[in-house]
């Protein structure tokens, strides 16, 4: 073997020796994110009594070169940044960035989106998960995570983060949970044979997303079959044959 191939492999092993310990580090963050958003430790006061969907998207060059943005830019575009489920009313700079929430009269929130000054973000809702009426209207949460993942994506893009975007989606608080499909005559037919999820929380695997032109519909399509394995289907019903999502 010539002596360029040598190196050649010796800095080709190097570098994924090195992409494996950044995946290490990313996954360190996500999951001490989780442990504290467990601890109901949040950046704005946050109802305990519900369950969280959690959405993280991760550049992997906040761990390969990492850096801080500039979110000053932000000061006013109050529409630019939204959390899930509202356009957000309070917009808020605190020691990791940017913040953006709803906070009701009694001075607590049901949804937030953090923008980190390293091009993170970490968006966290408490409206689909409620004990008290243990059903998950699937197609708003399919659809609300789509639409955010586009938007959370065009943010990034605009910051000037490279890709790829490490994307995770976490479901805290759905033990007992049923999914409320389509209407009111269809979720009936499918209550035969469907079951509760079992698991107190659901970690679904890691996405890599290599560029910011995606289309979210496609990308998430096995996460969100994921979620309605947990609830006895075999796939998401909001798909067809061809895989395409069919919105409502």
């Amino acid at each position: 073997m010539e002596e360029k191939e040598i190196f050649k492999k010796v800095d080709s092993f190097l570098q994924e020796k090195k992409n494996r310990e950044i995946f290490k580090e990313i996954e360190h963050f996500h999951k001490k994110r989780i442990e504290k958003l467990k601890k109901n430790e949040t950046p704005v006061s946050f109802i305990s009594e519900r369950g969280k969907i959690i959405l993280h998207f991760i550049p992997f060059e906040s761990y390969l070169f990492p850096k801080h943005y500039d979110l000053s830019v932000y000061k006013d575009q109050h529409l630019v940044l939204k959390p899930m489920f509202t356009p957000g009313h309070q917009q808020i700079y605190n020691f990791d960035g940017l913040l953006r929430c709803q906070i009701r009269s009694d001075k607590k929130s049901l949804t937030y989106v953090q923008l980190y000054t390293t091009g993170i973000i970490e968006a966290v809702e408490g409206y689909s998960l409620d004990p008290e009426v243990p059903l998950i209207k699937i197609f708003h949460v399919e659809k609300e995570i789509c639409d955010k993942t586009k938007e959370y994506l065009e943010i990034q893009k605009q910051l000037g983060v490279k890709p790829p975007i490490i994307f995770y989606l976490t479901l805290l608080g759905t033990k007992k949970h049923l999914i409320e499909y389509g209407t009111r005559d269809s979720y009936n037919r499918l209550f035969e044979g469907i079951r509760y999820i079992d698991r107190e929380d659901l970690y679904l695997p890691k996405i890599i997303m290599k560029k910011f032109d995606i289309i979210p519909e496609k990308e998430l399509k096995t996460t969100f079959d994921r979620i309605w394995n947990a609830s006895g289907h075999s796939r998401s019903l909001h798909y067809d044959d061809k895989g395409e999502f069919k919105a409502k």
